[in-house]
């Protein structure tokens, strides 16, 4: 049995920004937004608020994987440039 249909959303909206979270979430974020965005793309029609959900999700899961991967080349540029700095003190390369 499938749920009844939800009347007041725009589901062309919904979808367009699954969509785009989908492709950006593979693409750039990895699998888990290209996932929930995927997921919010198909529940687009029967679910949409459910759809709307997935979608907030996927841009959220984006956001957090990059705000890790740019902490992650902050510290590794820091130990670089401590390991370097070590270096040329003490005149060993």
């Amino acid at each position: 049995m499938t749920a009844p249909l939800q009347t007041g959303f725009n589901t062309e909206a919904i979808k367009k920004n699954a969509l785009i979270a989908t492709i950006v979430g593979f693409v750039l974020g990895g699998v888990i937004p290209g996932i929930l965005g995927l997921l919010g793309y198909l529940k687009a029609d029967t679910e949409p608020a459910t759809a709307k959900k997935f979608t907030k999700w996927a841009w959220i899961a984006f956001a957090i994987i990059w705000v890790i991967t740019i902490i992650f080349i902050i510290i590794y540029v820091v130990i670089i440039a401590a390991i370097l700095g070590n270096a040329a003190s003490t005149g060993t390369y």
